[in-house]
């Protein structure tokens, strides 16, 4: 099949590709392990940083930095 005019015969997902070789060298990896790999090898492998991680939820499920109390005022008594 020819293609079309102004198009690549070369497809390509970038992301996709980086997923791709993440998970064969966790294969790799898992088939040279003599038992089941622990936690922390397999976020080396995959270039997760659970601590960074865990810091950033928890900024933002406090949410935005507390600034001082909004004071609340009064409406002034209706005249009679």
């Amino acid at each position: 099949m020819a293609a079309a005019e102004g198009h690549s015969d070369n497809l390509t997902d970038d992301d996709l590709q980086s997923e791709i070789e993440l998970v064969g060298d966790l294969v790799v990896a898992a088939t040279s392990s003599d038992g089941p790999m622990r936690q922390d090898e397999i976020d080396r492998l995959l270039g997760v940083h659970p601590d960074e991680d865990e810091a950033d939820a928890a900024k933002d499920k406090a949410g935005p930095a507390a600034g001082p109390e909004p004071t609340a005022k009064s409406d002034p008594e209706p005249e009679s």
